[in-house]
């Protein structure tokens, strides 16, 4: 396979599995009536704890990408890439998911509102965690983040 196949195809599966990385929603900790401000709160107490029982330990490993060979006395090839993997990721999440469930929260993953749904209207943010309903969804806001709106509620 010659060098500009094999790029293009490395390009057309890094496509494809960047795809599959795009959010289809937006998760959330839900408790009917509570303030967005205490619920951030409880959220930022969850990660300090689950963060100090379960510090990130990332361990790189690479793999070799290239022709790699034995030539003139020596190995030679293509640049290795590096991924690290966080082994206890998983045990924090777990940690705060236990930790908002004891005190009250559920989790809960709330679409992403669509643009045609918004049909050109502005809405005000949730400052209460709301109860899921089908006029409730997340919208991109300035900075990056997200915020719950409910689409029966233009302004």
């Amino acid at each position: 396979m010659s060098k500009n196949l094999r790029i293009i195809g490395a390009l057309a599966i890094s496509g494809l599995i960047l795809s599959g990385c795009a959010s289809s929603g937006y998760q959330a900790y839900i408790k009917p009536g509570t303030g967005v401000d205490r619920a951030n709160r409880d959220r930022a107490e969850c990660d300090i704890e689950a963060n100090r029982l379960f510090p990130s330990a990332n361990f790189p490993q690479t793999y070799p990408t290239g022709n790699i060979g034995y030539y003139g006395g020596g190995w030679v090839g293509g640049i290795g890439i590096v991924h690290t993997t966080d082994v206890n990721a998983g045990m924090r999440n777990q940690h705060r998911n236990q930790c908002m469930r004891v005190k009250g929260y559920e989790p809960y993953t709330f679409p992403n509102c669509a643009t045609d749904q918004m049909a050109g209207h502005s809405y005000a943010p949730l400052t209460r965690s709301p109860t899921p309903s089908p006029t409730i969804c997340a919208v991109k806001v300035e900075g990056g983040g997200r915020t719950l709106i409910d689409l029966s509620k233009p302004l």
